[in-house]
């Protein structure tokens, strides 16, 4: 089988993740596409992000639905954890199939800052989401030293142009975001007040 591995914060998921994990598993003719929401991202020490059962909860009413799997295995962990033991968990999880890695151009330029990167890139084949200005060659000139050369998918002419701080930002000042999010999603945020100054979650990043 061929695998799609797509993680984030997801605080919260929204229609511009949904698109991505479609056009990967068009694209690729992935069997399967397993949506991984974040514990306690390195990158992200000195941001406040949301409950993560909340994130958890959101990603399994957006994307099971549609045919995703939802992983709580980094939500599980005591500690922070990093891409690679991520990718070396579904490697024993699934010995025999293919990993695709779906990853942002920004972070896959910033991936040879990363905890033991040369390991990562030879665990799994990564989908890149280019943007309009992103420049191939630039991004694997990072990877032209002594590392092992990363098998790498562009996934170009994907126009997503929504973040979670957009969302967070609009339910904080009670606006209107139901067009942003699936409407299972957008329910959960409403009746939880999430984002709001009186929520229990009223911040959160990426």
């Amino acid at each position: 089988m061929k695998i799609g591995l797509f993680g984030g914060t997801f605080d919260p998921i929204h229609n511009g993740h949904m698109k991505v994990a479609q056009a990967a598993k068009n694209f690729l003719q992935l069997d399967q596409v397993l949506f991984i929401p974040a514990g306690d991202p390195p990158h992200k020490a000195d941001k406040k992000i949301s409950n993560k059962e909340v994130r958890l909860a959101m990603v399994r009413l957006a994307a099971e639905p549609e045919g995703a799997l939802v992983s709580d295995w980094e939500i599980r962990q005591e500690k922070k954890s990093y891409s690679v033991d991520m990718i070396r968990h579904f490697r024993e999880l699934y010995p025999a199939d293919e990993l695709y890695f779906i990853i942002g151009a920004d972070s896959f330029y910033d991936m040879p800052t990363w905890w033991h990167y040369r390991e990562l890139l030879g665990m799994c084949t990564f989908v890149v989401i280019a943007r309009p200005e992103t420049n191939r060659d630039d991004l694997l000139a990072r990877y032209s030293g002594d590392e092992v050369p990363p098998r790498v998918f562009f996934l170009e002419d994907l126009l997503v142009d929504i973040s979670s701080t957009q969302i967070r930002k609009l339910a904080a000042e009670g606006k209107a975001f139901s067009h942003l999010v699936p409407p299972a999603v957008h329910a959960y945020i409403q009746t939880n007040n999430l984002y709001t100054n009186g929520g229990e979650n009223g911040t959160g990043n990426d």
